[in-house]
C-alpha cells in the first residue's frame, strides 16, 4: 500500500521534506574516498575485528584503502567487514602501522604492497571493554 503525501507516517511525525539532490535513504552504499556517516556497529563484530586487526590479521591494500585480510605468509583476499574495519580506522581505534612494516602479498595473481594494522591505546581498550560483554 503506498503512502500519499498528505498521510503521517505512523512513527515520524516531523519528517522534514528531502531536499533535492540529498538522498533520504541511510541504506545508500557510501562513496569511497570521500567522509562517510557511519551506522553504529554491532559489539560482537566490533569485537571479531578488534581481535583480527590485534593479531595482525588484517591490512590495508597500497594505497587504496582496501582492507585485505592475510590468508597466510604470501597471500591477501578482501575483508567482509571492511565498513566496520574503516570506521574504526576513521575514529582512530586502528592505525597503519609504520611503512617499514608493509609486505609484499599475492592479491589474485598480482603482487601488491599491503600495510598490516595495529590497535591504537584507545582500540586495546575498547576490545578490552567491549570483550569482557556476555553474550545473552
Amino acid at each position: 500500500m503506498a503512502q500519499h503525501d498528505h498521510q503521517l507516517d505512523m512513527f515520524d511525525f516531523d519528517t522534514p521534506a528531502p531536499q533535492a539532490g540529498v538522498s533520504a535513504s541511510r541504506d545508500t552504499p557510501p562513496v569511497r574516498g570521500k567522509s562517510r556517516a557511519r551506522a553504529p556497529q554491532r559489539p560482537d563484530i566490533v569485537v571479531d575485528v578488534l581481535a583480527e586487526i590485534h593479531t595482525g590479521l588484517l591490512g590495508l591494500l597500497d594505497d587504496s584503502d582496501r582492507v585485505m585480510v592475510f590468508e597466510d605468509d604470501d597471500r591477501v583476499r578482501v575483508a567482509l567487514d571492511e565498513d566496520t574495519v574503516l570506521s574504526l580506522l576513521s575514529h582512530g581505534y586502528a592505525e597503519r602501522r609504520p611503512p617499514r612494516d608493509t609486505v609484499s602479498c599475492l592479491h589474485g595473481i598480482t603482487r601488491k604492497p599491503v600495510t598490516p594494522l595495529r590497535l591504537t591505546r584507545s582500540g586495546r581498550a575498547l576490545l578490552n571493554r567491549w570483550g569482557a560483554l556476555k553474550p545473552i
